[in-house]
């Protein structure tokens, strides 16, 4: 049986989470990420399409293992197609590793 390795969140401090202060997502109802309706999907990614840290909030939900939501532009299925696709381990703390 394959284990998951527990999750090892950034540590708090404002240079791992800084990107979040200029997410576009900020000043949008939170519903809107979370609602699961096909609607309020395309809403999110379309925010996020003009996002200028999606690339940041995208690999945190990925290196995070994140299972709600749409993070990135991405939902939760499409989190782990993204995983599986690039190969890549994400650390949280946003440095990619390419796996062999």
């Amino acid at each position: 049986m394959l284990r998951e390795r527990p999750l090892q969140l950034p540590r708090p401090l404002i240079s791992e989470w800084d990107w979040q202060r200029t997410a576009r997502c900020r000043s949008v109802d939170v519903d809107v990420f979370y609602d699961g309706e096909t609607l309020s999907e395309v809403a999110a990614k379309a925010i996020c399409a003009d996002c200028p840290v999606v690339e940041e909030c995208r690999d945190y939900a990925v290196a995070a293992n994140e299972p709600h939501g749409i993070w990135g532009g991405l939902s939760p299925s499409e989190r782990v197609q993204y995983r599986w696709r690039q190969g890549v381990v994400l650390r949280v703390g946003l440095t990619r590793q390419r796996t062999l």
